[in-house]
């Protein structure tokens, strides 16, 4: 079972393995980037940060798709991460998203706050509120103890 499609930009970091792997009870992560999956030192660091508890897969976004329709009808507990917006984005077009937890996207040039410390670009809210137009939950919440700040589609 796919438990949360998350953006966060730092990937699997202390609050996600602190926090949102064990209120979710994870025990199984795909991180789905293709610069990430492409990048040996980098998938390194990620498989160091994780318990052996955790299984993690790091995989490019075309070739994530078989492993989340087999996630999806297993009996794991999956979080899916994404890096971007454009990720999440490509990753919905194919394999249909039904809900996204904007989490973890700092600031950099041209963006804006969207709230708290989550920060977008125009074109990144729009990619997000096309999604939300086409029946995905697009939330933001950083923890799991907040509440969920639907984004509108507008």
């Amino acid at each position: 079972m796919i438990s949360l499609f998350r953006i966060d930009d730092r990937l699997v970091h202390g609050q996600i393995m602190a926090v949102w792997a064990r209120v979710l009870n994870i025990n199984h992560i795909i991180v789905t980037d293709d610069g990430t999956a492409s990048d040996a030192f980098s998938m390194q660091l990620l498989k160091l940060a994780m318990p052996p508890s955790i299984q993690l897969t790091v995989t490019g976004i075309t070739d994530a798709v078989q492993l989340l329709q087999n996630a999806a009808s297993d009996k794991s507990h999956t979080l899916v991460l994404m890096k971007s917006v454009e990720s999440a984005f490509r990753l919905h077009t194919l394999f249909p998203l039904n809900h996204l937890n904007v989490g973890g996207i700092g600031m950099a040039p041209g963006r804006q706050l969207m709230w708290r410390s989550i920060a977008a670009t125009e074109a990144e809210v729009s990619l997000l509120r096309s999604m939300a137009r086409g029946g995905v939950n697009v939330y933001l919440q950083l923890i799991p103890s907040e509440e969920k700040r639907v984004l509108s589609d507008g």
